[in-house]
């Protein structure tokens, strides 16, 4: 029994130690994230009425620069959001978030580290009505804003939680007259893995 314990306390020990001093300064990481996409204008299609939040996944690198700052590619894709007019489903859009950004980390030597971010957005997706028609929409450029926290479970691993909102012009919808409106909002749960400052040393 006192082994047990002995161990548990070590092993305990071990994970508080390799979880202080969880600065990313010279480290890339690798984050894998899902959750949910909601457009914030009802007419993410124009002439239509209503746009149901769907789900969304992603990942991307992030690498810091510095004890406070770190750089960011993220890319998240919803696959299918269904659009309605007067409450009769016309067909599903689907949109791919390419964005490049940077973010502000508070604390970043303690296990808990909540950060803000800001960056550009690439956008464009496919919408595809109830008669099973295919369209493309066009890339459109906007930014984004997010908060977020990176939770350290140890000093390589870390949970993470983030709340952004995507804003953009409207885009084409080619060979159509209509356009679409990728401005949403983003809240997404995952998981970052970090390389040691040099991992070929």
């Amino acid at each position: 029994m006192r082994t047990v314990i002995t161990s548990t306390l070590a092993l305990l020990v071990l994970l508080a130690s390799n979880a202080m001093g969880a600065s990313i300064d010279g480290r890339l990481g690798l984050t894998a994230k899902l959750g949910f996409l909601m457009p914030i204008q009802d007419d993410l299609i124009s002439s239509t009425t209503d746009s149901k939040t769907g789900f969304a996944a992603g990942g991307g690198l992030i690498y810091g620069f510095c004890n406070n700052f770190a750089a960011e590619l993220d890319i998240t894709h919803a696959p299918n959001l269904d659009v309605e007019d007067a409450g009769v489903k016309v067909g599903d859009v689907s949109l791919t978030d390419i964005s490049l950004g940077l973010q502000y980390r508070f604390t970043p030597e303690n296990r808990l580290v909540p950060y803000l971010g800001a960056g550009v957005d690439f956008i464009q997706g496919d919408f595809k009505n109830q008669f099973n028609n295919s369209y493309d929409l066009d890339w459109t450029t906007g930014g984004h804003v997010s908060a977020g926290v990176d939770y350290f479970a140890t000093r390589g691993v870390a949970l993470t939680a983030e709340l952004r909102g995507i804003f953009a012009p409207k885009g084409d919808m080619k060979s159509t007259a209509l356009e679409y409106d990728p401005t949403s909002f983003v809240g997404t749960v995952g998981i970052r893995l970090f390389l040691p400052e040099h991992p070929f040393d």
